[in-house]
């Protein structure tokens, strides 16, 4: 057997323990490690069960659905506390990161942790939301967001790293691939300012090499 490289050991280990950390400050509802797949040219750190085209954002980014299933089908790496998801995925060629595609799919919807224990997930989200009405605080209009690296499909219209958000075809570029602490940073910096933790801002980040750094991206972190 292939021993592992140091890149993805060190991603592997950064993931797991960062989502261990989530856990111990009460911002995860659970946690799955990421699951570990080698072939003779590829690396990857992904998530259960995973199949190409299924439970991917692709064409279904923003939808309903689509939250909901990758939530009941357990094809993510965290809960969070308010029900958004965290999921990633990262392949490697030797020591080298080819891809990767970070995603955070915020709560549509709050509802609490033992209603979907009791209900389930599409149950509880269609009971929810026959309840809303325009006043609602419950119903929350957040786009998912997803980080992807992607050079091989490297056009100007799609950059090799870039953010999406609001729609499958915006793309914004970024200046380099993120590892996860950096992206579990952003998140946390940016949809939920009010959580002050040191422990999220001390996370340390990993660095990645073979990649053209982007200097003229609309993101840089």
């Amino acid at each position: 057997m292939k021993r592992t490289n140091k890149h993805v050991e060190n991603t592997k280990e950064q993931i797991q323990n960062t989502l261990q950390t989530l856990t111990n400050l009460g911002l995860s509802r659970t946690t799955k490690n990421p699951i570990y797949v080698q072939d003779e040219q590829y690396s990857t750190l992904t998530w259960d069960n995973h199949i190409a085209g299924r439970h991917n954002s692709g064409r279904a980014f923003t939808t309903l659905n689509q939250y909901v299933s990758i939530y009941e089908t357990g094809a993510y790496h965290s809960i969070l506390f308010d029900g958004s998801i965290l999921r990633v995925f990262f392949k490697f060629h030797k020591n080298i990161l080819v891809q990767e595609s970070l995603l955070f799919w915020p709560a549509p919807i709050i509802i609490p942790e033992e209603d979907i224990d009791e209900l389930g997930i599409r149950e509880a989200v269609n009971t929810y939301l026959s309840m809303q009405n325009s006043t609602t605080t419950e119903l929350k209009m957040r786009s998912p967001v997803r980080l992807d690296f992607d050079p091989i499909s490297k056009t100007p219209k799609h950059p090799e790293t870039h953010l999406h958000m609001q729609h499958s075809e915006c793309r914004m570029s970024v200046n380099r691939p993120w590892c996860f602490n950096t992206f579990i940073r952003f998140i946390f910096c940016n949809f939920y300012p009010n959580i002050e933790i040191n422990a999220l801002r001390e996370l340390e980040p990993l660095n990645y090499s073979g990649f053209e750094l982007q200097r003229n991206a609309i993101l840089s972190i």
